[in-house]
Protein backbone atom coordinates (compact mmCIF):
# COMPACT_ATOMS: atom_id res chain seq x y z
CA UNK A 1 0.00 0.00 0.00
CA UNK A 2 1.14 3.55 -0.50
CA UNK A 3 0.26 7.15 0.30
CA UNK A 4 1.35 10.65 -0.75
CA UNK A 5 1.36 14.18 0.87
CA UNK A 6 2.25 17.84 0.40
CA UNK A 7 0.62 20.82 -1.21
CA UNK A 8 -0.48 17.62 -2.14
CA UNK A 9 0.64 15.39 0.69
CA UNK A 10 2.21 12.14 -0.40
CA UNK A 11 2.69 8.87 1.47
CA UNK A 12 3.13 5.27 0.34
CA UNK A 13 2.18 1.93 1.73
CA UNK A 14 3.15 -1.21 -0.18
CA UNK A 15 1.89 -4.42 1.35
CA UNK A 16 3.92 -7.56 1.02
CA UNK A 17 2.51 -10.71 -0.50
CA UNK A 18 -1.23 -10.20 -0.32
CA UNK A 19 -3.47 -12.01 -2.74
CA UNK A 20 -6.20 -10.47 -4.89
CA UNK A 21 -8.81 -12.26 -2.78
CA UNK A 22 -7.51 -11.34 0.68
CA UNK A 23 -9.74 -8.28 1.22
CA UNK A 24 -13.46 -8.14 1.83
CA UNK A 25 -13.76 -5.51 -0.90
CA UNK A 26 -12.40 -8.10 -3.34
CA UNK A 27 -14.71 -10.87 -2.18
CA UNK A 28 -12.99 -12.48 0.83
CA UNK A 29 -15.99 -14.06 2.61
CA UNK A 30 -14.92 -13.59 6.24
CA UNK A 31 -14.95 -9.77 5.82
CA UNK A 32 -12.14 -9.26 8.33
CA UNK A 33 -10.68 -6.14 6.69
CA UNK A 34 -13.20 -3.40 7.64
CA UNK A 35 -10.72 -0.53 7.33
CA UNK A 36 -9.43 -1.48 3.90
CA UNK A 37 -13.00 -2.16 2.80
CA UNK A 38 -13.98 1.32 4.02
CA UNK A 39 -10.98 2.76 2.19
CA UNK A 40 -12.28 1.10 -0.98
CA UNK A 41 -15.80 2.41 -0.38
CA UNK A 42 -14.42 5.94 -0.04
CA UNK A 43 -12.04 5.64 -2.99
CA UNK A 44 -11.50 3.59 -6.14
CA UNK A 45 -10.95 -0.14 -6.62
CA UNK A 46 -8.65 -1.33 -9.39
CA UNK A 47 -9.73 -4.82 -10.45
CA UNK A 48 -7.06 -5.30 -13.13
CA UNK A 49 -3.93 -4.09 -11.37
CA UNK A 50 -0.63 -5.95 -11.76
CA UNK A 51 2.78 -6.23 -10.24
CA UNK A 52 5.80 -6.18 -12.59
CA UNK A 53 7.08 -9.55 -11.39
CA UNK A 54 5.74 -12.49 -9.35
CA UNK A 55 8.69 -12.04 -6.97
CA UNK A 56 9.19 -9.44 -4.26
CA UNK A 57 12.53 -7.78 -5.09
CA UNK A 58 11.91 -7.15 -8.81
CA UNK A 59 8.42 -5.78 -8.20
CA UNK A 60 9.72 -3.32 -5.58
CA UNK A 61 12.50 -2.22 -7.91
CA UNK A 62 9.92 -1.68 -10.66
CA UNK A 63 7.70 0.34 -8.34
CA UNK A 64 10.47 2.70 -7.21
CA UNK A 65 12.01 3.13 -10.69
CA UNK A 66 8.91 3.01 -12.90
CA UNK A 67 10.76 0.53 -15.09
CA UNK A 68 10.42 -3.14 -15.96
CA UNK A 69 12.79 -5.29 -13.91
CA UNK A 70 14.71 -6.36 -17.02
CA UNK A 71 15.19 -2.71 -17.84
CA UNK A 72 16.32 -1.48 -14.41
CA UNK A 73 18.64 -4.45 -14.01
CA UNK A 74 17.08 -6.06 -10.93
CA UNK A 75 14.81 -8.88 -12.01
CA UNK A 76 15.53 -11.63 -9.50
CA UNK A 77 15.80 -12.24 -5.78
CA UNK A 78 18.88 -14.38 -6.32
CA UNK A 79 22.29 -13.03 -5.37
CA UNK A 80 23.83 -13.50 -8.82
CA UNK A 81 22.22 -13.70 -12.24
CA UNK A 82 22.87 -12.58 -15.77
CA UNK A 83 20.62 -9.92 -17.27
CA UNK A 84 19.68 -10.91 -20.81
CA UNK A 85 18.60 -7.39 -21.72
CA UNK A 86 21.40 -5.21 -20.41
CA UNK A 87 25.10 -6.19 -20.36
CA UNK A 88 25.54 -6.38 -16.61
CA UNK A 89 25.58 -8.87 -13.77
CA UNK A 90 23.02 -8.81 -10.99
CA UNK A 91 24.98 -8.83 -7.76
CA UNK A 92 22.29 -8.47 -5.16
CA UNK A 93 21.11 -4.87 -5.26
CA UNK A 94 19.47 -2.07 -7.22
CA UNK A 95 22.07 -0.50 -9.57
CA UNK A 96 23.41 2.93 -8.61
CA UNK A 97 22.47 4.19 -12.07
CA UNK A 98 18.77 3.86 -11.31
CA UNK A 99 16.81 6.89 -10.11
CA UNK A 100 14.39 6.02 -7.32
CA UNK A 101 11.12 7.83 -6.72
CA UNK A 102 12.18 9.34 -3.35
CA UNK A 103 15.29 10.83 -5.00
CA UNK A 104 13.17 12.66 -7.55
CA UNK A 105 10.52 13.80 -5.06
CA UNK A 106 13.26 15.20 -2.85
CA UNK A 107 14.05 17.70 -5.63
CA UNK A 108 10.49 19.03 -5.29
CA UNK A 109 10.92 19.64 -1.56
CA UNK A 110 9.49 16.36 -0.30
CA UNK A 111 10.77 14.71 2.86
CA UNK A 112 10.92 10.95 2.35
CA UNK A 113 10.71 8.01 4.71
CA UNK A 114 10.99 4.31 4.04
CA UNK A 115 9.46 2.05 6.69
CA UNK A 116 9.42 -1.72 6.50
CA UNK A 117 10.79 -4.09 3.92
CA UNK A 118 13.44 -2.73 1.53
CA UNK A 119 14.59 -5.93 -0.23
CA UNK A 120 16.62 -4.12 -2.89
CA UNK A 121 19.97 -5.19 -1.52
CA UNK A 122 21.03 -6.11 2.01
CA UNK A 123 24.60 -4.88 1.67
CA UNK A 124 25.34 -1.31 2.80
CA UNK A 125 26.07 -0.10 -0.74
CA UNK A 126 22.49 -0.91 -1.73
CA UNK A 127 20.66 0.67 1.21
CA UNK A 128 18.31 3.66 0.82
CA UNK A 129 21.01 5.95 2.18
CA UNK A 130 22.73 5.55 -1.19
CA UNK A 131 19.65 6.93 -2.91
CA UNK A 132 19.20 10.15 -0.98
CA UNK A 133 17.05 8.67 1.80
CA UNK A 134 17.89 10.21 5.18
CA UNK A 135 15.09 8.67 7.27
CA UNK A 136 15.28 4.90 6.82
CA UNK A 137 13.46 2.59 9.22
CA UNK A 138 13.63 -0.61 7.30
CA UNK A 139 14.60 -4.24 7.03
CA UNK A 140 16.99 -4.93 4.21
CA UNK A 141 16.11 -8.52 3.38
CA UNK A 142 12.96 -10.11 4.74
CA UNK A 143 13.47 -8.45 8.11
CA UNK A 144 17.22 -8.71 7.77
CA UNK A 145 18.26 -5.33 9.14
CA UNK A 146 16.36 -2.52 10.82
CA UNK A 147 17.55 1.05 11.35
CA UNK A 148 16.05 2.44 14.56
CA UNK A 149 16.44 6.18 15.19
CA UNK A 150 18.61 5.78 18.28
CA UNK A 151 19.91 2.21 18.12
CA UNK A 152 22.67 0.57 16.14
CA UNK A 153 21.54 -1.82 13.38
CA UNK A 154 20.84 -5.36 14.51
CA UNK A 155 19.98 -8.58 12.78
CA UNK A 156 16.48 -10.05 13.04
CA UNK A 157 16.67 -12.70 10.34
CA UNK A 158 18.50 -12.86 7.06
CA UNK A 159 16.22 -15.07 5.02
CA UNK A 160 12.56 -15.89 5.00
CA UNK A 161 13.04 -19.50 6.11
CA UNK A 162 14.94 -18.65 9.28
CA UNK A 163 13.10 -19.09 12.54
CA UNK A 164 11.79 -15.92 14.15
CA UNK A 165 14.16 -14.54 16.75
CA UNK A 166 11.74 -13.74 19.55
CA UNK A 167 14.36 -11.77 21.46
CA UNK A 168 14.09 -8.99 18.91
CA UNK A 169 10.32 -8.84 19.30
CA UNK A 170 9.66 -9.47 15.63
CA UNK A 171 5.99 -10.23 16.26
CA UNK A 172 5.59 -6.58 17.28
CA UNK A 173 7.17 -5.15 14.13
CA UNK A 174 3.89 -4.06 12.55
CA UNK A 175 3.16 -1.98 15.65
CA UNK A 176 6.67 -0.48 15.52
CA UNK A 177 6.23 0.35 11.86
CA UNK A 178 2.80 1.86 12.53
CA UNK A 179 4.04 4.13 15.31
CA UNK A 180 6.99 5.22 13.21
CA UNK A 181 4.60 6.16 10.39
CA UNK A 182 2.24 8.10 12.68
CA UNK A 183 5.13 10.01 14.25
CA UNK A 184 6.59 10.86 10.85
CA UNK A 185 3.27 12.15 9.52
CA UNK A 186 2.72 14.28 12.64
CA UNK A 187 6.20 15.76 12.38
CA UNK A 188 5.77 16.68 8.73
CA UNK A 189 2.34 18.18 9.32
CA UNK A 190 3.70 20.31 12.17
CA UNK A 191 6.53 21.59 9.98
CA UNK A 192 4.20 22.04 6.99
CA UNK A 193 6.50 19.93 4.83
CA UNK A 194 5.29 17.75 1.96
CA UNK A 195 6.28 14.12 2.41
CA UNK A 196 6.52 10.76 0.75
CA UNK A 197 6.06 7.72 2.98
CA UNK A 198 6.84 4.24 1.67
CA UNK A 199 5.27 1.86 4.20
CA UNK A 200 6.16 -1.73 3.29
CA UNK A 201 4.93 -4.26 5.83
CA UNK A 202 5.83 -7.94 5.41
CA UNK A 203 3.82 -9.56 8.20
CA UNK A 204 2.05 -11.75 5.61
CA UNK A 205 5.32 -13.16 4.28
CA UNK A 206 6.39 -16.53 5.71
CA UNK A 207 7.18 -16.90 8.51
CA UNK A 208 3.99 -14.95 9.11
CA UNK A 209 3.73 -12.96 12.33
CA UNK A 210 1.22 -10.87 14.28
CA UNK A 211 1.40 -9.09 17.62
CA UNK A 212 -0.13 -10.72 20.68
CA UNK A 213 -3.29 -8.61 20.64
CA UNK A 214 -4.23 -9.96 17.19
CA UNK A 215 -3.32 -13.62 17.65
CA UNK A 216 -6.31 -15.92 17.27
CA UNK A 217 -8.68 -13.11 16.25
CA UNK A 218 -9.34 -14.22 12.67
CA UNK A 219 -10.96 -17.17 10.94
CA UNK A 220 -7.92 -17.67 8.69
CA UNK A 221 -5.16 -18.77 11.03
CA UNK A 222 -1.99 -16.78 11.65
CA UNK A 223 -2.11 -15.29 8.17
CA UNK A 224 -5.58 -13.92 8.85
CA UNK A 225 -4.34 -12.49 12.16
CA UNK A 226 -1.55 -10.67 10.30
CA UNK A 227 -4.02 -9.33 7.74
CA UNK A 228 -6.27 -8.06 10.54
CA UNK A 229 -3.35 -6.24 12.16
CA UNK A 230 -2.35 -4.66 8.86
CA UNK A 231 -5.95 -3.62 8.26
CA UNK A 232 -6.11 -2.07 11.72
CA UNK A 233 -2.85 -0.19 11.08
CA UNK A 234 -4.08 1.16 7.75
CA UNK A 235 -7.25 2.37 9.45
CA UNK A 236 -5.20 4.20 12.10
CA UNK A 237 -3.01 5.88 9.47
CA UNK A 238 -6.02 7.10 7.49
CA UNK A 239 -7.76 8.28 10.67
CA UNK A 240 -4.58 10.10 11.68
CA UNK A 241 -4.51 11.95 8.36
CA UNK A 242 -8.14 12.96 8.87
CA UNK A 243 -7.58 14.11 12.45
CA UNK A 244 -4.64 16.25 11.34
CA UNK A 245 -6.83 17.82 8.67
CA UNK A 246 -4.60 16.77 5.78
CA UNK A 247 -6.55 13.86 4.28
CA UNK A 248 -7.75 15.96 1.34
CA UNK A 249 -4.12 16.83 0.61
CA UNK A 250 -3.02 13.23 0.80
CA UNK A 251 -3.12 10.64 -1.97
CA UNK A 252 -3.06 7.05 -0.72
CA UNK A 253 -2.57 3.90 -2.75
CA UNK A 254 -2.73 0.35 -1.40
CA UNK A 255 -1.40 -2.66 -3.31
CA UNK A 256 0.86 -5.74 -3.10
CA UNK A 257 4.16 -6.77 -4.65
CA UNK A 258 3.05 -10.26 -5.76
CA UNK A 259 0.28 -12.75 -5.30
CA UNK A 260 -0.21 -14.86 -2.20
CA UNK A 261 2.20 -17.78 -1.79
CA UNK A 262 0.10 -20.91 -2.05
CA UNK A 263 2.97 -23.03 -0.78
CA UNK A 264 2.41 -21.45 2.64
CA UNK A 265 -1.29 -22.34 2.76
CA UNK A 266 -3.51 -22.91 4.58
CA UNK A 267 -2.41 -21.32 7.87
CA UNK A 268 0.29 -18.99 6.51
CA UNK A 269 -0.94 -18.44 2.97
CA UNK A 270 -3.41 -15.98 1.48
CA UNK A 271 -6.08 -16.07 -1.20
CA UNK A 272 -5.75 -15.12 -4.85
CA UNK A 273 -9.50 -15.18 -5.25
CA UNK A 274 -10.70 -16.98 -8.38
CA UNK A 275 -7.32 -16.78 -10.10
CA UNK A 276 -4.95 -19.57 -10.99
CA UNK A 277 -1.73 -20.20 -9.05
CA UNK A 278 0.17 -17.63 -7.00
CA UNK A 279 3.55 -16.14 -6.17
CA UNK A 280 6.45 -17.13 -8.48
CA UNK A 281 4.12 -17.73 -11.45
CA UNK A 282 2.99 -15.50 -14.31
CA UNK A 283 -0.55 -16.78 -14.04
CA UNK A 284 -3.09 -14.24 -12.79
CA UNK A 285 -2.81 -15.42 -9.18
CA UNK A 286 0.86 -14.56 -9.18
CA UNK A 287 0.67 -11.07 -10.63
CA UNK A 288 -2.83 -9.58 -10.37
CA UNK A 289 -3.02 -7.63 -7.10
CA UNK A 290 -5.58 -5.87 -4.90
CA UNK A 291 -5.32 -2.12 -5.41
CA UNK A 292 -7.16 0.83 -3.86
CA UNK A 293 -6.71 4.56 -4.49
CA UNK A 294 -7.89 6.99 -1.76
CA UNK A 295 -7.94 10.78 -1.91
CA UNK A 296 -10.94 12.37 -0.13
CA UNK A 297 -12.45 15.31 -1.96
CA UNK A 298 -10.83 14.31 -5.24
CA UNK A 299 -11.59 10.66 -6.00
CA UNK A 300 -15.35 9.97 -6.21
CA UNK A 301 -16.37 7.43 -3.56
CA UNK A 302 -17.20 3.91 -4.62
CA UNK A 303 -15.34 4.01 -7.92
CA UNK A 304 -14.33 0.84 -9.74
CA UNK A 305 -11.83 0.80 -12.61
CA UNK A 306 -10.90 -1.90 -15.12
CA UNK A 307 -7.85 0.01 -16.27
CA UNK A 308 -4.88 -2.30 -16.83
CA UNK A 309 -2.60 -0.88 -14.15
CA UNK A 310 0.87 -1.68 -12.87
CA UNK A 311 2.94 -0.93 -9.78
CA UNK A 312 5.25 0.93 -12.19
CA UNK A 313 2.44 3.44 -12.75
CA UNK A 314 2.76 4.62 -9.16
CA UNK A 315 6.16 6.08 -10.07
CA UNK A 316 4.77 8.25 -12.88
CA UNK A 317 1.57 9.06 -11.00
CA UNK A 318 3.48 10.21 -7.92
CA UNK A 319 5.71 12.47 -9.99
CA UNK A 320 2.65 13.93 -11.70
CA UNK A 321 1.02 14.63 -8.33
CA UNK A 322 4.19 16.47 -7.26
CA UNK A 323 4.26 18.51 -10.48
CA UNK A 324 7.30 16.68 -11.84
CA UNK A 325 8.05 15.04 -15.17
CA UNK A 326 9.59 11.55 -15.40
CA UNK A 327 13.31 11.43 -16.26
CA UNK A 328 13.87 11.93 -19.98
CA UNK A 329 17.22 10.13 -20.17
CA UNK A 330 15.74 6.64 -19.83
CA UNK A 331 12.72 4.59 -20.80
CA UNK A 332 9.94 4.80 -18.20
CA UNK A 333 7.38 2.01 -18.44
CA UNK A 334 4.87 3.30 -15.88
CA UNK A 335 2.06 5.60 -16.98
CA UNK A 336 0.30 8.45 -15.17
CA UNK A 337 -2.96 7.09 -13.74
CA UNK A 338 -4.43 10.46 -12.74
CA UNK A 339 -6.71 10.64 -15.83
CA UNK A 340 -8.04 7.23 -14.81
CA UNK A 341 -8.42 8.05 -11.12
CA UNK A 342 -9.83 11.57 -11.44
CA UNK A 343 -11.64 11.46 -14.79
CA UNK A 344 -12.59 7.81 -15.18
CA UNK A 345 -10.67 7.41 -18.44
CA UNK A 346 -9.22 4.16 -19.78
CA UNK A 347 -5.73 4.14 -21.29
CA UNK A 348 -4.90 1.56 -23.94
CA UNK A 349 -1.75 -0.29 -22.89
CA UNK A 350 -0.46 -3.88 -22.64
CA UNK A 351 0.67 -5.68 -19.51
CA UNK A 352 3.81 -7.82 -19.68
CA UNK A 353 4.35 -10.85 -17.45
CA UNK A 354 8.03 -11.49 -16.81
CA UNK A 355 9.48 -14.32 -14.76
CA UNK A 356 13.08 -13.36 -14.20
CA UNK A 357 14.37 -11.99 -17.50
CA UNK A 358 12.02 -14.04 -19.65
CA UNK A 359 8.75 -12.77 -21.09
CA UNK A 360 6.13 -15.43 -20.35
CA UNK A 361 2.87 -13.68 -21.23
CA UNK A 362 1.31 -10.42 -22.38
CA UNK A 363 -2.21 -9.11 -21.87
CA UNK A 364 -4.08 -6.61 -24.03
CA UNK A 365 -7.71 -5.83 -23.26
CA UNK A 366 -9.64 -9.02 -22.60
CA UNK A 367 -7.02 -11.33 -24.11
CA UNK A 368 -3.78 -12.78 -22.87
CA UNK A 369 -1.08 -14.64 -24.79
CA UNK A 370 0.83 -17.23 -22.74
CA UNK A 371 3.98 -19.10 -23.64
CA UNK A 372 3.11 -22.78 -24.05
CA UNK A 373 5.50 -25.13 -22.24
CA UNK A 374 3.49 -28.31 -22.37
CA UNK A 375 5.63 -31.17 -23.68
CA UNK A 376 2.85 -33.36 -25.07
CA UNK A 377 2.21 -33.94 -28.75
CA UNK A 378 0.94 -31.36 -31.21
CA UNK A 379 -2.22 -33.44 -31.62
CA UNK A 380 -2.92 -33.14 -27.89
CA UNK A 381 -2.13 -29.44 -28.00
CA UNK A 382 -4.57 -28.95 -30.90
CA UNK A 383 -7.24 -30.93 -29.06
CA UNK A 384 -6.98 -28.66 -26.02
CA UNK A 385 -6.86 -25.52 -28.12
CA UNK A 386 -10.10 -26.57 -29.82
CA UNK A 387 -11.83 -26.17 -26.44
CA UNK A 388 -10.80 -22.53 -26.18
CA UNK A 389 -11.34 -19.35 -28.15
CA UNK A 390 -8.50 -20.18 -30.53
CA UNK A 391 -6.17 -17.69 -32.13
CA UNK A 392 -8.24 -14.64 -33.00
CA UNK A 393 -6.73 -12.64 -35.86
CA UNK A 394 -6.88 -9.00 -34.78
CA UNK A 395 -6.26 -9.64 -31.09
CA UNK A 396 -3.36 -11.99 -31.84
CA UNK A 397 -1.78 -9.47 -34.21
CA UNK A 398 -2.12 -6.77 -31.57
CA UNK A 399 -0.43 -8.90 -28.91
CA UNK A 400 2.43 -9.90 -31.20
CA UNK A 401 2.98 -6.28 -32.15
CA UNK A 402 2.94 -5.22 -28.49
CA UNK A 403 5.41 -7.88 -27.43
CA UNK A 404 7.75 -7.13 -30.33
CA UNK A 405 8.26 -3.48 -29.43
CA UNK A 406 11.22 -2.21 -27.37
CA UNK A 407 8.72 -1.72 -24.56
CA UNK A 408 8.73 -5.45 -23.94
CA UNK A 409 12.51 -5.61 -23.58
CA UNK A 410 12.92 -8.85 -25.44
CA UNK A 411 11.74 -10.75 -28.49
CA UNK A 412 9.23 -13.58 -28.45
CA UNK A 413 10.49 -16.96 -27.32
CA UNK A 414 10.83 -19.66 -29.93
CA UNK A 415 7.89 -21.89 -29.22
CA UNK A 416 4.11 -21.99 -29.18
CA UNK A 417 2.14 -19.02 -27.95
CA UNK A 418 -1.52 -19.44 -27.09
CA UNK A 419 -4.15 -16.73 -27.01
CA UNK A 420 -6.95 -17.02 -24.45
CA UNK A 421 -9.86 -14.92 -23.30
CA UNK A 422 -9.43 -13.48 -19.81
CA UNK A 423 -12.66 -15.21 -18.80
CA UNK A 424 -10.61 -18.43 -18.67
CA UNK A 425 -8.27 -17.23 -15.94
CA UNK A 426 -10.09 -19.00 -13.12
CA UNK A 427 -8.60 -21.73 -10.95
CA UNK A 428 -7.90 -25.11 -12.41
CA UNK A 429 -5.00 -26.46 -10.43
CA UNK A 430 -1.37 -25.40 -10.35
CA UNK A 431 1.72 -27.20 -11.56
CA UNK A 432 5.26 -26.51 -12.72
CA UNK A 433 4.26 -26.35 -16.39
CA UNK A 434 1.22 -24.49 -17.80
CA UNK A 435 0.05 -27.37 -20.01
CA UNK A 436 -3.73 -27.47 -19.96
CA UNK A 437 -3.65 -24.87 -17.22
CA UNK A 438 -2.61 -22.42 -19.91
CA UNK A 439 -6.14 -22.89 -21.21
CA UNK A 440 -7.85 -23.21 -17.84
CA UNK A 441 -6.47 -20.14 -16.24
CA UNK A 442 -4.01 -18.15 -18.39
Amino acid sequence: MRLWKGTLTSSGVFLFQMGWGDLGAFGEPSKETPNLDQMAAEGMLFLDFYTASPLCSPSRAALLTGRLPVRNGFYTTNGHARNAYTPQDIVGGIPDSELLLPELLKKAGYTNKIIGKWHLGHRPQFHPLRHGEKNPFFDAYSLGLIFFPSLIPFILRYYEDFKIDLKTGESNLTQLYLQEALDFISKQQASQQPFFLYWAIDATHAPVYASKQFLGTSQRGLYGDAVREIDDSVGKILKHLQQLGISENTFVFFTSDNGAALISAPKQGGSNGPFLCGKQTTFEGGMREPAIAWWPGHIPAGGVSHQLGSVMDLFSTSLSLAGLQPPSDRQIDGIDLLPVILQGKLIDRPIFYYRGNELMAVRAGLYKAHYWTWSNSWEEHSKVMAQGPGILGTEWDYLIKAASTPFSCCSWKMGIWCLFGMSRMVKGGCGPSPGKLCLAGV
